[in-house]
């Protein structure tokens, strides 16, 4: 899991089905927007079967569509979210996924899947707050070294925005460029995986290695530039 709420009082909005299309690469923590997709299951689009979603008119009055949600790629995209699913440090089922979503197969190989994998859904969270995020989920130039943190004019408080590809950005200029006027949160600090039992690093004398960014997520509600 890839997202870590903070703060007491932030829970997740529920669980929306997630393109099939997104399902092998989300890492936990990509900024998500809601989408349609047919009521009807495809090669290339299924929905659990068991699914109530709630469903929507086509221009004719027909039902045929059903609300789903995938990456956020532009600015004009609302409402946003965090997905806290990832494609590691999940349970397996038995040791094994077979199907995804599950049951469409009956043969599969071993995973330790993110719960897109099991139910073709992704969980999202909409509160602002205080988050942390790991560093594999955010655009690759975030920082330029794991070790020290280190990434020019990255303080406290800079606005953030996200990728085309939905990963959390600080800058319109980097190998991963943000997307204009999509800041949805400020940055806090950079932090280690916590614990309550564990000895900071940095209090024996060892090399302390960033694996996570606090921000606060404000989901764009306000001012919206970076």
């Amino acid at each position: 899991m890839a997202l870590f709420p903070l703060q007491p009082g932030l829970n997740p909005i529920g669980q929306y089905d997630l393109l099939n299309t997104e399902q092998a690469s989300i890492l936990g923590g990509e900024v998500m927007t809601f989408t349609t997709a047919s009521t009807t299951n495809s090669s290339t689009e299924q929905a659990a079967y068991d699914a109530a979603d709630g469903y929507m008119f086509d221009a004719s009055g027909v039902i045929n569509n059903r609300p789903a949600t995938l990456r956020a790629s532009t600015a004009a995209q609302f409402p946003l979210f965090l997905s806290d699913d990832g494609l590691a440090n999940y349970g397996t089922l038995f040791g094994q996924v077979i199907g995804v979503p599950v049951g469409t197969a009956t043969t599969g190989t071993n995973l330790g899947p993110h719960t897109a994998a099991a139910s073709g859904k992704v969980t999202l969270w909409g509160n602002p707050g205080l988050y942390a995020v790991t560093t594999d989920a955010v655009a690759s130039d975030f920082i330029t070294s794991i070790n020290t943190g280190a990434s020019a004019g990255l303080v406290p408080g800079r606005v953030l925005g996200f990728t085309s590809g939905g990963k959390l950005a600080h800058s319109s200029t980097a190998v991963e460029p943000a997307v204009s006027a999509t800041g949805v949160g400020n940055f806090v600090e950079f932090q280690t995986n916590q614990s309550l039992v564990n000895t900071p690093a940095r209090l024996v004398g060892a090399t302390i290695s960033y694996t996570q960014i606090v921000f606060h997520w404000s989901a764009g509600n306000g001012v919206r530039t970076l």
